[in-house]
């Protein structure tokens, strides 16, 4: 089956709000010096599977042994160690971050304001590979013509369903809603037909904010305005956000579909939804965490493309990035690139690595084949999938419906994205716990609040 690539992504990363450099993290310097390329260097790369992993630790050694074959002066440490925004800065400042780890997409901009990424423009520029990748995805690591990253991985999000619930109410599983008027309609069937929740979204730990942002792009509104200075003007208070909540009101208040539970976080929707009492929900495509850690049956997910409004401008992306440290030397920032290449991208390029990595992967029961947006054209990603098929253990063409979608792909908000998320979690729960919340002065203070903290830096 063909997939997208060369697609109107768009992904609309803004400028993020000038910050002050932690202390032992450097600016980004004008011009990186020249690596020798020949010099003895040793790297530390995060994420290494853990012991419980054993064919996947098995096939990451083996990686390893072979690059450092095929680059005898590189010698390359892994460790098990994961971003966490929470210790990240500790570890950057102590001098123990890794050279090389996965970012999400929403705290990228900011660390390459505060000089806590290493910039490889030159680099990439010399890459074949590297500097040929999707270059809408790039804007995301990119700041005034710089690139501090490299896009590993890329979602966008969409609309979760379970399929079972769906037959079980006599809707066709096959036909996913495009609209928010048909969500509705189809929470208020199931919900009759079954008694299960027809519909819901987190409301707490900021995922009701991340979720109702969504809500909003598909109803035709970003959340910020980018400035020439670095800053933003918030804009939550538009018709389009009001829609959202007004779809979250007529959910619970007149159609009796969102259940019974109001202060739920994402963990609780996924298991909601892998239990199969939620019917309906946005997320990114959650495949694997909610058939390996959550066990449900891989044929009951339904995954569509987002539902739009009539002024829709499309769906919310994220993904990984792999970032670099900034106190790396030219020489471990060369050989990051080097590992990069080979570890995440080569399989999209070599047999013998995919059909490697696909095997150990359906071993320790990784699905293998999940809906993803290819980092490269959509002949090549054929290619890989032609590889990788005597793996592959996920019936794709029940999600024709989000691999060929073609809606644009807008970021995250750049500046003060928690901060935000976090005012709009309260007007989620009320408005689901009280018929008469005041929408638009909800709206309102929380524009009023999260500006004030964006000028306040």
């Amino acid at each position: 089956m063909q997939v997208r690539s060369q697609r109107a992504l768009g992904f609309a990363v803004v400028a993020a709000i000038a910050g002050v450099a932690l202390a032992g993290c450097s600016a980004p310097s004008d011009k990186a010096a020249e690596p020798d390329p020949t010099a003895k260097v040793t790297i530390t790369v995060g994420e290494m599977p853990t012991a419980d992993q054993a064919a996947s630790l098995k096939a990451f050694k083996e990686r390893v042994a072979e690059f450092e074959k095929k680059y005898p002066n590189i010698t390359v440490t892994g460790e098990e160690t994961r971003y966490d925004p929470k210790s990240f800065n500790a570890l950057l400042v102590g001098g123990t971050a890794p050279t090389t780890l996965a970012i999400p997409f929403t705290d990228m901009q900011s660390l390459i304001q505060r000089g806590q990424a290493a910039d490889i423009t030159e680099l990439v520029k010399k890459d074949k590979v590297l500097s040929g990748l999707n270059p809408d995805l790039d804007k995301a690591v990119t700041l005034d013509g710089k690139k501090f990253g490299i896009v590993r991985q890329a979602y966008e999000m969409a609309l979760m369903y379970n399929r079972a619930l769906y037959t079980q109410a006599g809707l066709d599983p096959n036909s996913p809603p495009a609209t928010w008027e048909d969500v509705l309609k189809n929470a208020k069937t199931i919900t009759e037909k079954t008694g299960k929740t027809g519909f819901i979204i987190p409301t707490t730990n900021n995922q009701g904010g991340w979720l109702l942002t969504t809500m909003a792009y598909s109803n035709g509104a970003l959340v910020e305005k980018p400035g020439k200075d670095g800053k933003a003007t918030v804009t939550v208070d538009t018709d389009a956000m009001r829609s959202s909540l007004q779809f979250l009101h007529d959910l619970r208040w007149t159609d009796g579909a969102a259940g019974a539970n109001f202060l739920l976080n994402g963990d609780d929707i996924r298991n909601e939804y892998a239990g199969g009492n939620v019917a309906q929900t946005i997320n990114g495509p959650i495949y694997a965490d909610i058939v390996v850690n959550r066990g449900m049956k891989k044929e009951d997910i339904g995954i569509a493309a987002l539902p739009q409004g009539a002024k829709g401008l499309g769906t919310l992306g994220g993904g990984a990035i792999q970032w670099y440290n900034p106190k790396s030397s030219p020489e471990q920032l060369d050989a990051a690139l080097k590992w990069t290449e080979y570890f995440w991208l080569d399989k999209y390029f070599n047999k013998d690595t995919a059909v490697s990595l696909a095997s150990a992967a359906a071993k320790d029961n990784v699905p293998v084949g999940v809906p993803e947006i290819p980092l490269v054209s959509r002949q090549q990603y054929d290619s890989y999938l032609g590889w990788i098929k005597d793996s592959i253990s996920v019936d794709r063409s029940l999600y024709a419906d989000y691999l060929s979608s073609k809606l644009p792909v807008n970021a995250e908000p750049a500046v003060k994205a928690q901060e935000l998320y976090a005012a709009l979690d309260p007007i989620v729960q009320a408005v689901l716990t009280d018929q008469n919340a005041d929408i638009k002065t909800l709206l309102s203070d929380a524009q009023k609040s999260v500006q004030a903290v964006i000028d306040a830096g």
